[in-house]
């Protein structure tokens, strides 16, 4: 099979081909020959009213800068989500088409402290209904003239800082976005890393995906505390998911078992993960929707305690 039937195959099979629109695509600027780019914002990217910063502020950077950010957050200023019951979910929604993903939502999960979505339309008029008093934090990917859409995580509370990765589809030429925000946690000085990624997919090998995934590393690597990454990362093929299982697990992630496993599958492997470190996953399943071609993923996680890590040494 040619590489541009593959692709074709590829798209139509992992849900991707609705990029292919009669919209306009507005490419992201970067340096030349560069597959990634990256942005980081100060906190304050969204408000409590659920509006995204529109990019005034927003400055380009690269992950040694997003570290330094990170690192530098102001983590006695903002609310902290609490340590001992985070309530997550994790799914693309593409682009929320069908308008009844935010009752398929509803039904599975309600009073979430976590919201972790791919392919999310950032104009969509749905956000009122489910983000209300929520931080909604986005980072942009593709984009056509109705809206921009990308990853977003919408959080309780609002997080210390932000940082935006961009990784460009070699062949198509669109853009993937990672994002990656840190909440302050009750009863700790530890802070909760979420990497939120949507994987490059249109590739024959696998060095653009590695490149999102060492971009990402780098900011990860120098954060001490609990970590959350999760995603759609498009592992349809296997040398994709042993990649990611070999940076997970040297960053001592591990991933989530679900009671009902209903993850989207392409040849035989599941696109969406949910990796931890430093977080008991006292609950983790997987729902059933018409309203997107991938299912959501529910978790409740807490921050080990020393009893939990006694059992995991013995």
């Amino acid at each position: 099979m040619r590489p541009s039937a593959t692709l074709i195959a590829i798209a139509a099979l992992t849900g991707c081909a609705t990029y292919n629109d009669s919209a306009e695509l507005l490419t992201v600027t970067g340096h030349a020959g560069s597959a990634v780019q990256s942005v980081a914002t100060e906190s304050g990217s969204a408000t409590s009213e659920g509006q995204w910063h529109d990019g005034v502020g927003i400055a380009k950077t690269d992950p040694e800068a997003c570290s330094r950010q990170l690192i530098n957050s102001n983590r006695s200023q903002f609310d902290e989500l609490d340590s001992q019951d985070i309530r997550m979910v994790n799914w693309n929604i593409r682009k929320g088409a069908d308008l009844k993903w935010t009752s398929d939502l509803e039904t599975f999960q309600t009073d979430s402290d976590l919201m972790i979505f791919q392919e999310a339309a950032l104009n969509s008029n749905s956000w009122a209904l489910i983000a209300t008093d929520q931080y909604r934090s986005f980072a942009p990917g593709y984009r056509t003239r109705r809206s921009p859409t990308g990853v977003m995580t919408v959080s309780a509370m609002k997080p210390l800082t932000q940082c935006n990765l961009v990784s460009i589809e070699p062949w198509i030429r669109t853009p993937k976005a990672t994002m990656i925000t840190e909440y302050g946690l009750t009863g700790t000085d530890q802070t909760l890393l979420v990497i939120n990624m949507h994987a490059v997919n249109f590739t024959i090998g696998t060095r653009i995906f590695e490149e999102q995934l060492r971009q990402a590393r780098s900011v990860v690597d120098e954060h001490q505390g609990p970590i959350l990454l999760s995603g759609d990362f498009n592992t349809w093929r296997w040398r994709r998911w042993a990649i990611l299982q070999e940076m997970t697990t040297s960053l001592g992630l591990e991933t989530l078992d679900y009671d009902e496993d209903h993850r989207k599958r392409v040849f035989g492997r599941p696109l969406d993960h949910i990796y931890v470190r430093g977080l008991e996953v006292l609950q983790a399943t997987t729902g059933q929707v018409d309203s997107s071609d991938h299912n959501p993923m529910l978790a409740r996680l807490r921050l080990w305690t020393e009893s939990y890590q006694a059992r995991r040494i013995n």
